[in-house]
């Protein structure tokens, strides 16, 4: 299967490459999350580089990486990218108002 076909809600990027992002901002090697899955560092690399991807080996990763896969109907998709933005960004400091 083309792995541009597991990409987010029709998003840009490949499914491979969110989890390789993911593991960099939580500054994990490639060696130490194949270790932690029992898999080899060449077979990971495969996969955040786009080789065929297993939902099992998907979801195995993910949970590695502290997410949990979903399917989201497609009219759903904007609220749910919403709320997840929403979640996660970064907080800005509420003024003060005086009344």
């Amino acid at each position: 299967m083309d792995q541009l076909l597991w990409n987010l809600g029709g998003g840009d990027k490949p499914i491979g490459r969110l989890l390789a992002e993911e593991r960099e901002r939580r500054r994990i090697s490639q060696g130490q999350l194949a270790r932690s899955l029992g898999v080899s560092a060449a077979n990971l690399s495969r996969i955040e580089h786009g080789a065929d991807l297993r939902v099992s080996t998907l979801l195995e990763i993910a949970r590695a990486l502290g997410l949990e896969p979903m399917l989201v109907p497609k009219r759903a998709v904007p609220a749910v990218r919403s709320v997840i933005e929403e979640l996660t960004a970064p907080e800005t400091p509420q003024r003060a108002r005086f009344t």
